[in-house]
């Protein structure tokens, strides 16, 4: 039996640095928004040829990528990467609002 370990999560001082970082968006740039529930965070993001959901979490200070792609998440999918269902809806909630 082989033994691996997960790899880390990739964490940012905010969920936009994550964005801005080039090894993550599309060339053209995007455009981004975050929403925020306790220690969670969603991020709406838009560019010329695509779209989509990222789930965030906070740790020690730093946010750190849950799940980043294309089309919508919704609270299923947030819930099944982990997000507590009461959050996930909240921030669900938050993302269809733009609020």
């Amino acid at each position: 039996m082989i033994l691996t370990t997960a790899t880390p999560p990739a964490c940012y001082a905010t969920v936009n640095a994550f964005y801005a970082d080039p090894n993550n968006r599309e060339r053209g740039g995007i455009h981004v928004r975050v929403f925020v529930v306790g220690d969670y965070a969603a991020a709406a993001w838009y560019g010329a040829n695509t779209g989509g959901q990222g789930v965030f979490r906070r740790r020690h200070g730093s946010w750190c990528k849950i799940v980043n792609g294309g089309g919508v998440m919704g609270v299923g999918g947030m819930v099944e990467f982990g997000v507590p269902r009461a959050i996930a809806v909240k921030l669900n909630a938050k993302i269809n609002r733009g609020a």
